[in-house]
């Protein structure tokens, strides 16, 4: 018999690396990030309740999903601090 992953945590995944991988799109990095941080956080609570597998999946987007926040907030930072100096 097939192991199903918890849908959340495996579309947390996908969706934090797609927002590392795009971030350079206006806000659709930064719609991906948040999503891919909502959804492993909820993968997480949901893995928790039921005993599903996926926890690795949820942490991969977790992760996947802040480094594409960080991305354009550094990305940001440096902008501004080269354009004001």
């Amino acid at each position: 018999m097939k192991e199903y992953k918890n849908l959340k945590a495996v579309t947390s995944m996908v969706t934090g690396v797609l927002s590392i991988i795009l971030f350079l799109l206006p806000l659709v990095g930064l719609v991906l990030a948040v999503s891919g941080v909502g959804l492993g956080i909820l993968g997480l609570k949901e893995i928790k309740q039921t005993g599903e597998p996926g926890r690795g999946f949820a942490i991969t987007g977790i992760i996947c999903g802040g480094i594409g926040l960080l991305i354009p907030a550094i990305l940001g930072v440096l902008a501004f601090y080269m354009l004001a100096g």
